[in-house]
């Protein structure tokens, strides 16, 4: 029998110990598990991306958290390009280091990346998507930086550019009916492909006899930026009209890529006399720009073919920018100002001849000012010559160059909690500002993710030059765990493209936290402060469950001890009575 009380005492011991343990852990207090790097992508610098060439693009890498980063893999896209090749048109070199094995807190990394770009790459703005992904110190969470950068891809120079750079004459002035040596000078103007394979034909037509076994020359090839010199004996007809001389050039470039053209070159030979009356003219032939987007506030070339359209050769050619004359609403003539500045020259530039049916080729770098609306400006070309009377003549010619000036979104600060606790609203918000010089059209700002969320849009429509405004969405979170989702800025730029910005975030759910029973912020009752699980007045009901729950552990141990003690009272009185009889 004494064995049996022991026994029932150790039980008791055993439950009173359990329910001490039961209730130790809702004591301990709560561990700071938020260890996940914050990652920056940011641009340093960038060469010109030709298509058919390579370029280096220079990245700083950014841990502006004080937790680490593992493992951290870069990625690239291109907006908008097709599922089945999502990163044409460019392609990053198998030798390039694009994994980071750890990024401490604090630290910085620079990033050397060497891409090739696509000859059927397009003369355009490309959209660069570089993603940076990897996990904190825990392995579980993701550790995630984007960035876009726009890569501006260029084709003029990518095939070779092959022509008549020069011609001498031995003697320098041929007697009637003499014999005489042409060298052409042949250059190839590309500065990233080399022409091979290179025939060169020259047809005197009815002004010229090719005394040659051939007109045909042939270069192996003809590296870029560099020239040969080609080699003619001829004669002049007795018939000829002018001094031009047909060429032909056919070149390989690029694999199995091939190119010919045909131009009309001049012999400085005595000009042949003419018939009178006839006015030569000189006019702009076509102009080009050296980029598809002029952008304020960058240099642009414009190059202007210039064509003397006679057979008869003109002298002391002078070619200016001009300005445009705008007449007020008071019928008075003004001389409006120009958005354009020549580099390094004035607007002026001078020709001491042209021949005839000749075209010239003359560059001029033009500074586009900053402040430049975003339209397309006309520039007057005045062209003033003499022909071989001395006799001045003119001309006026009109360029467009479209003008566009730069969209420019920035995003102030984003306020998004690291943590919240499920049921609970978790405020997002943004500030952003357009410090662009054109208004951005239809602006909006969504949020973005897999989690119930209110004040999901906000319209702005235009959001114009210098205005900032503040976006505030909320998020209901349904379940534990880490929840990732992005703010998007989403407008039309002044070409009429889309643009995406977005900012990524995630946040650590943890479950409803609740107080402990005697423990707890005062709430206030009927006759003043007081801690939560105390009775009020009035409301007995809701004291007595209070009283329930929190020592639930004392009653079912009094109720354990009362139980024992009227079993030992019942085991006392029945020997009392003789019901019990020792064996």
């Amino acid at each position: 029998m004494i064995n049996k009380f022991k026994w029932r005492w150790i039980i008791i011991i055993a439950v009173f110990f359990c329910g001490v343990f039961m209730v130790s852990p809702l004591q301990a207090e709560l561990v700071d598990i938020n260890t996940s790097p914050v990652i920056i992508l940011e641009k340093v610098n960038m060469e010109q991306a030709v298509a058919g060439s390579e370029f280096v693009l220079t990245l700083n890498v950014r841990n502006i958290s004080k937790y680490p980063g593992f493992n951290l893999n870069l990625d690239y896209k291109v907006k908008d390009s097709k599922d089945d090749n999502p990163k044409f048109p460019f392609i990053l070199q198998s030798n390039q280091s694009t994994v980071i094995d750890e990024l401490k807190g604090m630290e910085n990394r620079t990033m050397n990346l060497t891409f090739a770009v696509d000859p059927e790459a397009q003369n355009k703005d490309y959209e660069l998507i570089i993603s940076l992904s990897g996990v904190d110190a825990t392995f579980n969470k993701k550790a995630n930086a984007v960035t876009t950068i726009t890569v501006p891809v260029s084709y003029d120079l990518t095939k070779p550019i092959v022509i008549a750079k020069s011609i001498a004459l031995k003697p320098e002035v041929p007697g009637e009916g003499e014999e005489f040596t042409a060298e052409l000078e042949i250059a190839n103007l590309s500065k990233t492909t080399e022409a091979r394979n290179v025939m060169v034909h020259l047809e005197g037509a009815d002004n010229f006899e090719v005394l040659d076994i051939s007109n045909r020359r042939n270069l192996t090839k003809l590296a870029k930026g560099d020239t040969a010199t080609l080699t003619y004996t001829l004669k002049a007809k007795d018939k000829r009209k002018d001094n031009t001389a047909k060429l032909k050039i056919a070149f390989d470039y690029s694999g199995n890529e091939t190119e010919s053209i045909e131009e009309i070159i001049n012999l400085p030979l005595p000009e042949r006399k003419v018939e009178k009356g006839e006015t030569p003219w000189v006019i702009v032939n076509k102009y080009t720009l050296s980029a598809e987007r002029v952008l304020a506030g960058n240099t642009v070339t414009l190059s202007l073919f210039i064509e003397n359209t006679n057979q008869r050769e003109v002298n002391n050619v002078k070619i200016s920018l001009g300005v445009i004359e705008i007449e007020s609403s008071s019928g008075n003539t003004t001389t409006g100002g120009t958005v354009f500045s020549p580099v390094n020259s004035s607007n002026s530039f001078y020709v001491e001849s042209i021949p005839g049916k000749t075209v010239i080729r003359k560059d001029i770098d033009l500074y586009v000012d900053p402040n430049a609306a975003a339209k397309t400006y006309i520039v007057p070309i005045d062209i003033k010559y003499e022909d071989k009377d001395g006799e001045t003549l003119s001309c006026e010619e009109q360029v467009n160059i479209p003008v566009t000036q730069e969209c420019k979104l920035e995003i102030l600060s984003t306020e998004v909690p690291t943590e919240g606790f499920i049921g609970q609203p978790i405020p997002v918000a943004a500030e952003f500002v357009n410090v662009g010089k054109v208004a951005l059209g239809n602006f909006m700002v969504t949020l973005e993710g897999d989690f119930h969320k209110e004040n999901t849009t906000y319209y702005v429509g235009n959001l114009d030059i210098g205005i900032s405004d503040y976006y505030q969405g909320t998020i209901i979170p349904e379940t534990e765990g880490q929840i990732e989702g992005k703010l998007v800025f989403t407008y039309i730029d002044n070409n009429n493209k889309d643009v995406r910005v977005e900012e990524p975030f995630s946040i650590e759910i943890m479950p409803q936290s609740r107080p402990m029973p005697g423990e707890g912020e005062m709430i206030m009752g009927p006759d003043g402060p007081m801690k939560p699980g105390m009775p009020m007045e009035g409301n007995s009901g809701g004291g007595f469950m209070n009283f329930i729950k929190t020592k639930w552990l004392n009653i079912l141990l009094f109720l354990v001890i009362f139980v024992e003690a009227i079993c030992i009272f019942r085991i006392k009185r029945k020997k009392a009575n003789g019901e019990f009889f020792d064996e």
